[in-house]
């Protein structure tokens, strides 16, 4: 089922996948999750859905799922209910409530990449968005993510992972990143991103 020369080929680079599960049912999503963990522990780092009515019919230990997505604030005590990591936090008023929650959970802030998109917050804006968050007890950021232009081209998307690597290196040396897509995961290892997202292309048969 999986796609092996991919995973190895990442266990080499030393870097990680988020193995994106939300095209599949809850059978398949429990299979491929058994199957990464037990092959390639080193290279998993945990599976990204973004519905929470998948969440609620796959029922996947909430220790292994992250999630990517549009955040609600209506929705968030149930997307603290079912992930442990959150890729998309951009917004304080959605900070504060996850917090409010009260369930240790993990967040990357994700910066604006294309600001035609406007998704994620300006990458001017970081400091003070770490600022208002360091006193939280239950909310731990400690990553950034971006996602990038729909615009495919080899320089654009440098450029955007070239973006967050330093941004991370001026705030938090540690800091891991999350970015990149089937599409353009190489270009993302090739910049040191330390997570990239795949979906499709984890199984041989797609």
């Amino acid at each position: 089922m999986l796609n092996h020369d991919l995973f190895q080929n990442i266990q080499k680079s030393k870097k990680q996948i988020l193995t994106v599960t939300k095209y599949w049912d809850k059978s398949t999503t429990l299979q491929i999750l058994w199957e990464v963990q037990t092959k390639y522990p080193q290279v998993f780092f945990g599976i990204w859905e973004n519905r929470i009515q998948s969440l609620e019919e796959k029922q996947i230990p909430r220790e292994h799922v992250h999630f990517i997505g549009n955040i609600q604030s209506r929705k968030i005590s149930e997307i603290v209910k079912h992930c442990s990591v959150i890729h998309s936090l951009a917004s304080l008023k959605h900070a504060q409530k996850i917090e409010y929650q009260q369930t240790p959970t993990k967040a990357f802030i994700q910066i604006q990449l294309d600001p035609k998109k406007q998704i994620g917050i300006p990458h001017s804006e970081l400091q003070n968005f770490l600022s208002v968050c360091a006193s939280y007890k239950y909310l731990d950021i400690i990553w950034i993510s971006g996602m990038g232009s729909l615009e495919f081209s080899e320089s654009i998307k440098r450029k955007e992972f070239q973006k967050l690597i330093k941004l991370r290196n001026d705030y938090i040396p540690n800091w891991l990143i999350s970015a990149g897509t089937s599409r353009d995961y190489i270009l993302a290892l090739e910049e040191w991103v330390d997570i990239v997202r795949i979906g499709q292309k984890i199984l041989t048969d797609l």
